[in-house]
C-alpha cells in the first residue's frame, strides 16, 4: 500500500494520485500496523519530505528573483549601450578622434577597481585595529580610528596623523596600528618618527615581515645603505617569495655597483611577479653593464607593459640613439614627451640613466602592494 503524504489516506501500490485529496503519492510503504496507521519511520520519512518540499519552493523563488534581476540588468546594459553607441556617433560626426576611447574607458575601469579595492583593504585594517585594542576607553579609540580613516580616504592623511598618534598613546602595544602610523609618516617622508614607530614592534617581534622591509626602505631612503642592506636581507629571509624585497634590493645594489647581485635580485623580483618598474631597473643595470642589446629589450617590455611609462619611453630613445636606430629613438622621445610635457631632461637627452629615474621610488607601485600600504588620492569611501 502507499500512504499519501499530505492526507496519510491509504492507496493501492499501482495508483499515481491520492484518492481521497489529490496529492502526488511519493513514499511507499514497507509494512503498516494492524489498525492501519502509518508507522513511526514513515511518519520521520514524510516530515523530510515535507521540509524538502519547502528548501525546493524557496530555492525555486529564489531563482524566479534571480531570472527577475538577470533581466533588469540585461535591459539596463541594452539600454545604456545604445546610448554609448548614439554618443560615439555624435562625436565621431564632430569630428572628435575616438581612436583610445575603449582602451581609456577600460583603464578607468580597472583605476576604478583598484581604489575600490584599497578602501577595502583599509576598512579591514582599522577592523583589525579596532579587533586588537587592549585599552579602556574604546569609544574615544574607536572614534579616533573612524576619524583617521575617513581621513585617509578624503587624501588627507597628514590630518588623520593627529588622531592616529592620539590612538596609539591610549593603546601602545597595538602593532597594527603603530604599523599603520608608521606607513603614513613613510608616505609623508617623515623617516624619523617612521623609524620611531617600528623600533617597538621589532623589538617585540622581530620576525615581522613588514616592519622590517619598511625598515629597510627608510634606511635606503635615509642613506643608511649598510644597514638597508642588511634589514632587506632580513626581510627576503622572512619572505623568499616577496617580489618587492627582492626588487629593492636589487635596486640597492645596483646603486652601490654590484650590478651582479643586484641582477640576481631584479631577476628573481621579475620570475616572482612581472613588472614594468623591475624591467626598468634591469633595463638600466644592463645598461650600466654595458649589455645595451639586453637593456632595450627589457626597456621595450617596460613600455609594452604600462604604456605611461615616460622615462622608460625616453631611455629606450637614448639607447636606441646609441644604437644608431634613429627612427625607433625619435618615436620614443616623442612619446615621453607627450606623456609628460613638463619634463625638461626629455628636451635636454642626457645620454645616461640619472640617480633619480632609476632611484627606489620606481618601485613605489610594487612596495605599496606588497605592504598594503595605505593610497592617498582619489579614494571614495564604500558604504
Amino acid at each position: 500500500m502507499v500512504h499519501c503524504q499530505k492526507c496519510t489516506t491509504r492507496n493501492p501500490l499501482n495508483r499515481e494520485f491520492c484518492w481521497k485529496c489529490g496529492s502526488r503519492l511519493l513514499v511507499s510503504s514497507g509494512t503498516t500496523t494492524f489498525d492501519g496507521s502509518i508507522p513511526f519511520l514513515e511518519e520521520h520519512v514524510l516530515e523530510r519530505i515535507s521540509t524538502l518540499e519547502y528548501s525546493i519552493s524557496m530555492l525555486t523563488k529564489r531563482v524566479d528573483g534571480m531570472m527577475e534581476t538577470i533581466e533588469r540588468v540585461a535591459a539596463s546594459n541594452f539600454i545604456d549601450h545604445t546610448m554609448i553607441e548614439t554618443l560615439t556617433d555624435s562625436l565621431e560626426t564632430a569630428g572628435i578622434d575616438l581612436a583610445n576611447l575603449e582602451e581609456d574607458w577600460r583603464r578607468r575601469i580597472d583605476t576604478r577597481i583598484l581604489e575600490t579595492e584599497e578602501v577595502e583593504r583599509l576598512s579591514s585594517r582599522m577592523q583589525r585595529i579596532m579587533l586588537t585594542f587592549r585599552g579602556t576607553d574604546r569609544k574615544q579609540f574607536s572614534q579616533w580610528i573612524e576619524k583617521s580613516y575617513d581621513l585617509i580616504v578624503a587624501d588627507r592623511a597628514r590630518e588623520s596623523l593627529h588622531f592616529l598618534k592620539s590612538a596609539a598613546k591610549h593603546d601602545p602595544g597595538n602593532t597594527d596600528l603603530a604599523l599603520l602610523l608608521a606607513e603614513v609618516y613613510f608616505q609623508a617622508k617623515d623617516y624619523s618618527r617612521a623609524l620611531e614607530c617600528l623600533r617597538p614592534i621589532l623589538d617585540s617581534k622581530p620576525d615581522n615581515f613588514e616592519a622590517t622591509f619598511l625598515f629597510g626602505l627608510i634606511q635606503q631612503r635615509t642613506g643608511d645603505l649598510h644597514d638597508a642592506q642588511f634589514r632587506l636581507e632580513r626581510a627576503i629571509g622572512l619572505k623568499k617569495d616577496s617580489s618587492a624585497a627582492h626588487a629593492t634590493l636589487g635596486s640597492l645594489l645596483a646603486g652601490i655597483g654590484n650590478n651582479k647581485q643586484a641582477l640576481k635580485h631584479l631577476s628573481k623580483a621579475l620570475k616572482l611577479k612581472p613588472s614594468a618598474a623591475v624591467h626598468f631597473l634591469l633595463g638600466s643595470v644592463y645598461y650600466t653593464s654595458g649589455e645595451h642589446k639586453r637593456a632595450i629589450q627589457h626597456l621595450r617590455r617596460a613600455t609594452q607593459m604600462d604604456p605611461q611609462f615616460d622615462e622608460a619611453f625616453y631611455q629606450l630613445g637614448l639607447l636606441c640613439l646609441e644604437m644608431n636606430w634613429l627612427r625607433k629613438a625619435q618615436e620614443c622621445f616623442k612619446t615621453a614627451q607627450a606623456l609628460n610635457p613638463r619634463e625638461t631632461r626629455y628636451r635636454k637627452r642626457v645620454r645616461s640613466f640619472s640617480e633619480e629615474s632609476t632611484g627606489p621610488d620606481q618601485l613605489n607601485g610594487l612596495i605599496r602592494e606588497e605592504l598594503r600600504l595605505v593610497q592617498y588620492g582619489n579614494l571614495k569611501r564604500t558604504k
